[in-house]
């Protein structure tokens, strides 16, 4: 059996929205106010700016269940779901605005998407301060710290949970002896600590942590200091165009340890091949978040999405669930009140009930009165007191020949 820490896949991804039949060119979705009766639901994607590319993907999830839903006959008595999305442009000021739009002008009881971290903080007060529930696919710590009312629950695995899913891609590779070259910012800085911890426990070492600014000129130095005392790898923990940069210093300067980063810098749904061209690329290791890809429920939701079988989407699931987790616990509640039905999302998620991953199913079996664990496309839908996803996975994928191939799923 295989070590259950590292259970190695043989699926391919197909990244980028030319893997997405149904996904047409998307500017700036538009706004309209939604027909008398309707449920208003609200999410804010990214479709411009940094990180565009992933907005086309979660929009096409989101609005497949919703059909779904009302196809079935919608919720609360036969109410359809009306879903409204706005564009956060990769920026924390226009996630705000949007967001204000949403709860301002569509009524909405959920604003969820949020791919990015800093667009999701900057939009949390004002969320809270309506009362209206925020789901998140970012990665941040601080989004579910503090007085969240209970109206925050996060679709995705938090920054602290990345750090040693790092370590146990070093412990599979054999790297003992290793250096940490990170970015500052709240995302990834939550990271190193319990990436320290972990790589003690598994006998490793952290000989030196170097931490850099984004967007600086050159990260020559910092990249000097960090492979300077040759490692066995190097946990890089960048964004997209910092990656870029940094894996062009270490490949002037020859430098001869691994590198493991994460799928946000070294993949970035294939931006960043398309970057740095395949020498550059060439073993670098990268994990990020992954759906429960062999489950049945991930098979049907890659049916729904009219892609081929065995691709993985690492966030569109995370839209399709944040949808399920609302219509599930608003008619779970029997109301769209956000301040009501919210206390009924573990109540349809989390253990103890039937275990159920088809949404028109679960739908009939809360109306019946059953007790249900719904398991989603992007995760299990298992959470604790503060809203952070339980259960969580990570893809690993090595840059091999040019190409982004499997190599395992680290638990």
């Amino acid at each position: 059996m295989t070590d259950s820490r590292f259970v190695v896949n043989r699926r391919t991804v197909l990244a980028g929205v030319g893997s997405l039949p149904l996904v047409a060119a998307l500017g700036k979705p538009a706004i309209a106010q939604g027909a008398a009766g309707d449920v208003p639901l609200g999410m804010v994607l990214p479709f411009s700016g940094a990180t565009g590319s992933y907005g086309p993907a979660m929009k096409q999830a989101a609005e497949l269940v919703v059909s779904k839903v009302n196809e079935a006959g919608g919720i609360l008595g036969g109410r359809k779901v009306k879903l409204f999305i706005e564009d956060s442009e990769t920026s924390a000021t226009a996630s705000v605005v949007a967001s204000k739009k949403l709860l301002e002008v569509n009524k909405v009881e959920l604003v969820g998407g949020f791919w990015g971290s800093p667009e999701a903080l900057a939009a949390k007060p004002v969320i809270l301060a309506a009362n209206k529930v925020q789901m998140l696919s970012c990665a941040a710590n601080a989004v579910t710290e503090g007085d969240t009312k209970g109206l925050i629950y996060r679709l995705q695995a938090k920054s602290s949970q990345w750090g040693p899913a790092g370590a146990k891609v070093m412990d599979k590779i054999g790297a003992k002896k290793v250096t940490v070259l990170a970015q500052q910012n709240p995302f990834i800085v939550a990271m190193v600590e319990p990436f320290k911890s972990e790589m003690k426990k598994i006998g490793g070492e952290v000989v030196d942590v170097v931490m850099y600014n984004p967007d600086q000129a050159s990260y020559r130095a910092e990249v000097e200091k960090a492979f300077g005392r040759e490692p066995d790898a190097v946990f890089v923990l960048p964004l997209l165009t910092d990656m870029v940069s940094i894996s062009k210093e270490i490949f002037r300067g020859g430098f001869s340890s691994k590198v493991v980063s994460l799928g946000t810098g070294a993949d970035a749904e294939g931006k960043f091949l398309q970057a740095v061209g395949p020498e550059v690329a060439e073993g670098i290791y990268h994990l990020q978040p992954s759906p429960p890809i062999d489950s049945p429920s991930y098979a049907r939701f890659v049916k729904a999405m009219g892609a081929p079988e065995g691709t993985v989407f690492l966030f569109a699931g995370n839209a399709w669930d944040q949808v399920c987790v609302t219509v599930l616990a608003m008619q779970h509640a029997k109301t769209q009140e956000a301040a009501v039905w919210t206390k009924s999302v573990r109540e349809v998620c989390n253990p103890p009930g039937e275990p159920v991953d088809d949404i028109v199913e679960a739908l009939k079996m809360v109306r019946e009165g059953k007790a249900i664990n719904f398991n989603g496309a992007g995760s299990t839908c298992d959470f604790d007191e503060k809203g952070d996803s339980l259960n969580r996975s990570f893809y690993v994928q090595l840059i091999k020949g040019g190409k982004n191939t499997p190599f395992g799923v680290v638990s």
